[in-house]
């Protein structure tokens, strides 16, 4: 079997977001599509994408904000997940914080929830769930507690399907290391990008680490990969099947390393 996961994270979190993930759906190469509910952009992607038969919609569960910006809050009541805000009335920047702020588990399930009906009432069919920043590598018992309400909602779990494609993070900026990647890979992998259409929207964004600038380009990078039709074609040379959550096989738990989750942030 050679076959990956594609999926593209940050849906409803902007206009330039939108666009982007949109017309990589429209190529075909994205099966899969994360939601940030607590997005100012919600409404905006269901009305360009819930009704795409061909993707595998999940849910984005954020309670970090790592902008200095652009910021996201809780979905649910602020009084009901007061643990998960800062001195800035949003989430916080992010989950490292949690070393010295750490929140409360049943709150964060209750803002998952909140994120949830959410996405449902927009339009979307949410059949899995992953994290935005994994915070999960920072709260003790939170991995456990997500995979208990995954479970209530029908919801397919992320953390058996993270083998990451090696050099994920490579292919925007060189692709033609897809293809080498592509003759020699074997067996199920995921690949996940951040697609955004570069212009001012996206250059609102950034932090210390990382300028605005910098992420409106890297952004719109894997806008460019998604959107090119020759890697589709080139899955199709190799023999590689682009999958869906819902059709993909389950594999071993990964736990993230620190290393791992620089990667996932970025």
């Amino acid at each position: 079997m050679k076959a990956i996961i594609t999926r593209a994270d940050d849906c409803g979190s902007s206009h330039a977001a939108n666009e982007a993930i949109y017309e990589a759906a429209e190529a075909g190469f994205i099966k899969n599509v994360s939601i940030m509910a607590c997005g100012e952009y919600l409404e905006e992607a269901a009305e360009m994408l819930s009704d795409k038969k061909e993707i595998c919609f999940g849910l984005h569960g954020c309670i970090n904000s790592e902008w200095d910006q652009v910021t996201w809050g809780p979905a649910a009541p602020k009084e009901k997940v007061s643990s998960l805000i800062d001195e800035r009335g949003v989430f916080y920047q992010s989950p490292e914080k949690f070393r010295v702020h750490m929140p409360k588990l049943e709150e964060i399930i209750t803002e998952y929830k909140y994120q949830l009906e959410d996405a449902r009432k927009a339009g979307f069919k949410i059949s899995y769930m992953d994290s935005h920043m994994l915070p999960e590598v920072y709260v003790p018992g939170l991995s456990e507690a997500m995979s208990r309400m995954m479970e209530e909602e029908g919801l397919i779990d992320h953390k058996w399907y993270n083998r990451v494609l090696p050099g994920n993070d490579l292919y925007a900026e060189k692709p033609y290391l897809f293809e080498k990647t592509l003759k020699k890979m074997d067996g199920q992998y995921l690949f996940i990008m951040h697609p955004a259409k570069y212009g001012k929207e996206m250059k609102l964004t950034g932090n210390r680490e990382f300028s605005g600038e910098r992420v409106a380009r890297a952004r719109e990078l894997d806008y460019r990969f998604l959107t090119d039709y020759k890697n589709v074609m080139l899955c199709k040379q190799y023999k590689v099947e682009l999958l869906r959550y819902d059709e993909a096989v389950k594999g071993q738990e990964i736990n993230f390393n620190m290393t791992d989750l620089k990667k996932e942030i970025k």
